[in-house]
């Protein structure tokens, strides 16, 4: 964990229930649109809320959220993407064969439908009842629930649902795990020579197929170049980088040359 990121834990862990309302009521499909709308929460609903913190940690709380994302998720968003997609999809296809109610029921174990109108779970600590005020209730996947569900009810919007998706906590660890490649030059250089291997790209470009900033791409390349699986060659005032040899053999199973295992290794 970055050292930055340490307001995020001792805001969260400040007294409250769960999430305060000023973070729940942040919503937009990028984090950092959500970190817009933290910032722009009122002083005095900050201050009411976070047992009389200074406003002065609220930007201080989105500098720590960001670099938290920065360095623990961002490497591997695009996994938790195709995850995330694949089980929207799912629930899609669910909802048109068989209807809303079974994607209902099928979203935890513990939770049950009734006709009537009435979404109930089971849970062992719950007890409380969420009217949804005829906003709606959003169903959102969530990659790092592993039990349970929660629920974000707001004042002006659709009530949230978060539940765990379908593939998750097995199958994402178990095909981690069986990543020869990710155990051979770690997960985040794998990312990025499977980037290179989509197709030569820039910094600027490897930076956006991985979602990280270009000076942890150009930290990646430089590191894959000294390992001899990349070469990088400079157009005008950028580098473009693509695999070598050694690089397409590591990606498609071609094993290492055996005149390239000392600096493959290195």
């Amino acid at each position: 964990m970055p050292l930055r990121a340490a307001p995020v834990f001792e805001l969260v862990n400040a007294g409250f229930e769960g999430v305060p309302d000023v973070l729940g009521e942040a919503a937009g499909r990028r984090l950092t649109d959500e970190l817009d709308s933290i910032l722009a929460v009122p002083d005095a609903a900050f201050v009411a809320e976070s047992c009389g913190a200074d406003t002065r940690e609220l930007r201080r709380f989105a500098d720590g959220a960001w670099a938290l994302f920065r360095a623990c998720i961002a490497p591997h968003w695009p996994d938790i993407q195709r995850h995330l997609q694949a089980d929207i999809a799912h629930r899609a296809r669910t909802a048109a064969e068989a209807g809303v109610g079974t994607v209902l029921n099928q979203l935890h174990p513990q939770c049950v439908w009734h006709e009537e109108g009435i979404l109930r779970y089971a849970g062992p600590k719950w007890d409380g009842t969420f009217g949804l005020g005829g906003r709606g209730l959003a169903l959102r996947p969530n990659f790092f629930l592993q039990s349970g569900v929660m629920v974000i009810p707001a004042e002006h919007r659709a009530t949230v649902l978060g539940y765990p998706i379908a593939a998750r906590p097995y199958g994402y660890a178990a095909a981690r795990q069986a990543d020869g490649l990710a155990s051979l030059i770690g997960s985040a250089r794998a990312r990025a020579l499977r980037a290179i291997g989509q197709g030569s790209c820039t910094t600027g470009q490897l930076a956006d197929r991985l979602r990280i900033t270009s000076p942890s791409a150009s930290s990646h390349a430089a590191t894959l170049r000294a390992a001899g699986v990349i070469t990088t060659e400079r157009e005008g005032r950028q580098v473009r980088h693509a695999l070598t040899p050694l690089g397409h053999d590591l990606l498609h199973g071609g094993g290492i040359p055996a005149g390239r295992q000392r600096i493959a290794r290195r």
